[in-house]
C-alpha cells in the first residue's frame, strides 16, 4: 500500500519572539518567549527571551503582543477537492479498498482560507454513506500546487459509519444488526492479514490490516448513546486497535464514564450541544458533558465544510463557552488530534525537535476576536495578514 510523507520545505532560518507561547507541552506557558526555527522547519530552541540568544544570521520576526501556538489539526474533514468532487462511497455497505488520495486538489481555495484561520493539517475523509467508505489522507495546508508537496501521510485514518447515515431499511445487509456483523468480518479478516504482514497481497483490505499494525486509526462516524459505546467496545476493546469516535454528538455523552473508565479517543462536533434535555429548558455542551464525566482525551472538528474549515478553532471557543474547561479546549485544537491521529512525535506541540508548525494571533486562540497574523508550516510562512486578511 502506497505511503506518502511529505518532504520538508527548505526554509531560512527564524527567530521568533512573541508576547506569550502556548506551548500545549505539559500546558507550558511561556512569556516573552523566543522560538528557533531551523532551516529544515524544525524547532530548535524555545524559552524566555532573555534566555536564549538569536544565533547570527537568523531571521527575526518580533510580535511582542502577540500569542504564538501549534497549528490546528482538524481530523474530520473534506475540504481537500475544494468543492463537492468527492469519492463516491455509496457502491457496496463496506468499500475498504477506496481512497481520498486520488481526489486532492493541492492548494485549494478552501485550504487556503483554512489557514487564514489556524488550521496547518486535516484529516481528509471520504463521506459516510457507508459503513467502511475508505481511507483518508493526512493533508498540510502548505502554499504549494502540487499533491505530492501537501500530502503528509496516507493513509491518514480509515472512515467507518456507525448508525443513522449508513442504515437502509430494506435489507438485512443495512440494519445495524447485519452492518455490526459485516464490520466484525471485516476486523477479523484485516487481523489475519496484519498477522501474516501480506499487506501487498491483499490491496482491497490494506488500509484496514495497517491499524492492526498501529500504522493509523479507525476514525468513527457515530452518534447516541447506544453506537458511540458500541463503537468502543467493537473497535478498542474486542478488535484491541486503534479508534476514534468522531462526532459523538445527540445523547452520546450519556455514556461517558464508561468512555472514561477505557479512555477512548473522542472528536467532537460539529454540534456543540444537546437540547434533548428540554424539559429542563437546557442546553448542554458536548464536550463539557464528556470533560464532566471524566474524558480528557478530546479533539474538536468542523466536519468541513458543514462548519467551515477557517471556523475550526472557533468550535473551539464555542465548547469554552458552553461549559468545558479553558486547556481541555485548547488542546482539543493541537495535541490532542495530533495524539489521536499518531502524528504527536512530529507536531502539536511547540517543543524541541518537533515541526514549526504554528500560528501567531493577535489575542489567545479561543478570543474570536483575535486575528491569526502569520501562519508557518514546517517553517515555512504559508499565511501572513499584511498580504491581505482572508479571515
Amino acid at each position: 500500500m502506497l505511503s506518502l510523507i511529505a518532504l520538508s520545505l527548505v526554509t531560512p532560518q527564524i527567530a521568533l519572539d512573541a508576547g506569550v507561547a502556548l506551548t500545549m507541552d505539559d500546558r507550558h506557558v511561556i512569556h516573552n518567549a523566543r522560538i528557533l526555527i531551523s532551516a529544515a522547519g524544525n524547532i530548535e530552541n524555545v524559552g524566555r527571551q532573555s534566555g536564549v540568544a538569536i544565533p547570527e544570521g537568523y531571521q527575526h520576526l518580533s510580535f511582542p503582543e502577540s500569542f504564538v501556538w501549534p497549528g490546528g489539526v482538524d481530523l474530520h474533514s473534506h475540504t481537500q477537492t475544494g468543492g463537492w468532487g468527492d469519492i463516491n462511497d455509496m457502491v457496496h455497505p463496506d468499500n475498504p479498498e477506496l481512497r481520498t488520495l486520488d481526489t486532492i486538489r493541492a492548494n485549494n481555495q478552501l485550504h487556503k482560507v483554512g489557514r487564514a484561520g489556524g488550521v496547518t493539517m486535516v484529516n481528509a475523509i471520504p463521506g459516510s454513506g457507508t459503513n467502511i467508505s475508505g481511507a483518508g489522507t493526512l493533508v498540510q495546508l502548505v502554499n504549494s500546487s502540487h499533491v505530492e508537496d501537501v500530502v503528509y501521510k496516507y493513509p491518514g485514518s480509515v472512515k467507518v459509519a456507525q448508525g443513522y447515515n449508513p442504515e437502509r431499511g430494506d435489507d438485512l445487509g443495512a440494519s445495524r444488526m447485519g452492518m455490526w456483523w459485516m464490520l466484525r468480518w471485516y476486523l477479523d479478516r484485516a487481523d489475519a492479514i496484519a498477522q501474516a504482514d501480506s499487506l501487498a497481497k491483499h490491496p482491497d483490505m490494506a488500509s484496514i490490516a495497517g491499524i492492526f499494525q498501529k500504522k493509523h486509526p479507525f476514525l468513527v462516524h457515530t452518534a447516541g448513546a447506544r453506537d458511540t459505546y458500541g463503537t468502543v467496545r467493537m473497535f478498542q476493546l474486542e478488535a484491541g486497535v486503534p479508534v476514534v469516535v468522531s462526532h459523538g454528538s445527540f445523547n452520546g455523552f450519556a455514556v461517558g464514564k464508561e468512555l472514561a473508565a477505557v479512555n477512548a479517543r473522542l472528536n467532537i462536533g460539529p454540534r456543540n450541544f444537546d437540547f434533548n434535555v428540554a424539559r429542563n429548558a437546557q442546553i448542554r455542551g458536548l464536550v463539557e458533558a464528556y470533560e464532566s464525566a471524566g474524558n480528557t482525551d478530546i479533539s474538536i472538528q468542523t466536519d468541513a465544510s458543514v462548519i467551515p474549515q477557517e471556523e475550526y478553532i472557533y468550535q473551539a471557543t464555542l465548547a469554552e463557552r458552553l461549559g468545558c474547561s479553558t486547556w481541555i479546549a485548547l488542546e482539543s485544537i493541537n495535541v490532542r488530534p495530533a495524539s489521536q491521529i499518531q502524528i504527536d512525535d512530529r507536531l502539536g506541540c511547540l517543543a524541541v525537535g518537533l515541526r514549526a508548525d504554528l500560528v501567531v494571533s493577535s489575542g489567545q486562540p479561543l478570543d474570536p476576536r483575535a486575528a491569526v497574523e502569520i501562519v508557518m508550516i514546517s517553517g515555512e510562512v504559508v499565511y501572513d495578514i499584511s498580504d491581505g486578511q482572508m479571515y
